[in-house]
């Protein structure tokens, strides 16, 4: 099992604000009840901008007792000690990365079908990222999951997380299928009022 609540990701993404107003939405997301944070960064930043990024997001999240998880790069993750790392089909397979890292850390896998996620369930994973489960403006190359697989998925008993095109309108149906928590990137990052966006999902995730 996870060795947090899951319930409630964000994944940053500096796309959908100006550079100014990225750590006050992150610090505020978390006050109003996000429960980890996932480091994730597309915008083509320089490996030390992407580091100096990171050591600033892991210092908030410590400060705020939340857990962070990298996505895809695992040496950034061991150089910012993380609390946990989140690897795609096409990163370094879980298996590698355990043997490069500690075996206490968090260890997440993204799955659309049951062959990978068998695969990673093999290999240890913590969690699985499960998506996209609804069409998503935040990735353009995201491929839908379909209810089936979900199904099967479901069947192995571990963690699920999902994410893709997640509203609070959508949380009784990703509930009804037994996920864990969901992660939220432009629903967050890219509404008018960030701290109502979180505590909306809380409440809505406890309601159902």
């Amino acid at each position: 099992m996870l060795r947090f609540d899951s319930s409630l990701c964000l994944i940053t993404d500096r796309s959908f604000c100006p550079k100014a107003d990225f750590f006050p939405i992150l610090e505020t997301a978390i006050d109003s009840g996000v429960t980890w944070v996932q480091f994730r960064e597309k915008s083509g930043l320089a490996d030390r901008e992407m580091f100096e990024l990171g050591q600033k997001v892991r210092e908030l999240t410590a400060r705020k007792g939340v857990p962070m998880i990298v996505n895809d790069r695992l040496d950034l993750a061991m150089a910012l000690d993380a609390d946990g790392i989140h690897l795609g089909q096409g990163d370094l397979p879980l298996w590698a990365a355990k043997k490069l890292w500690r075996p206490d850390k968090i260890y997440g896998v993204s799955a659309q079908t049951l062959e990978q996620a068998e695969k990673a369930l093999h290999d240890g994973a913590d969690y699985l990222g499960i998506g996209a489960l609804f069409p998503t403006i935040s990735k353009n190359d995201a491929i839908m999951v379909h209810h089936r697989q979900i199904e099967l998925i479901r069947m192995l008993g571990v963690p699920l997380i999902g994410i893709g095109g997640i509203t609070p309108e959508r949380i009784k149906d990703i509930r009804r299928f037994g996920f864990s928590g969901i992660a939220v990137i432009s629903a967050i990052w890219g509404a008018p009022d960030p701290a109502k966006a979180v505590k909306t999902f809380v409440q809505q995730w406890k309601d159902v």
